[in-house]
């Protein structure tokens, strides 16, 4: 004699699936609604790319899903294209990096305690000397830094304190 078969477990779940009242309904999109505003996270990007705050800062202090801060500043997809758009050559690159984390004394600790500023700077002067209409607009800076700290395993230790100077 043959065992009865168990129905297939999907097609349990779809026969007795819950079933929502629309107060139900309601009450999920209030919970997913956010709880920082427009102004919230315009501060919190101009925070994280002066460098006041770092991204987990700024999304604690704006409450802002540190997700959704990196997609403002860094864009969804392909964040390590910005290398290619700054075009620096292996030499070029040397150079910032040397510039940076002192790699001759130290070649493995990469730290740098420069300013996004002083090193945006640097890297524009660097690139003018074979494009000399070459700057950083809006947040591609920011972002070249970001990629280029990934790509070499920098960590920057700079904090921009409004009562220092630079």
């Amino acid at each position: 004699m043959e065992k009865p078969r168990k129905p297939h477990i999907l097609a349990k779940l779809s026969t007795e699936a819950p079933r929502t009242s629309s107060s139900d309904y309601t009450s999920l999109l209030k919970l997913k609604a956010p709880t920082w505003t427009r102004h919230d996270l315009q501060e919190a990007i101009e925070a994280v790319v002066t460098q006041k705050m770092r991204f987990t800062q700024a999304s604690t202090k704006y409450g802002i899903p540190k997700g959704t801060l990196y997609d403002n500043i860094l864009g969804k997809s392909k964040r390590m294209m910005v290398l290619e758009e700054a075009g620096l050559n292996s030499n070029e690159e040397t150079a910032v990096l040397e510039f940076c984390c002192d790699i001759s004394i130290s070649p493995y600790n990469r730290r740098t305690k420069k300013s996004l500023n002083v090193i945006l700077n640097f890297v524009e002067k660097l690139r003018r000397k074979r494009d000399p209409g070459f700057v950083f607009t809006g947040l591609s800076g920011f972002r070249w830094w970001w990629a280029f700290c990934k790509k070499h395993s920098i960590v920057s230790l700079y904090f921009n304190d409004e009562n220092e100077n630079e």
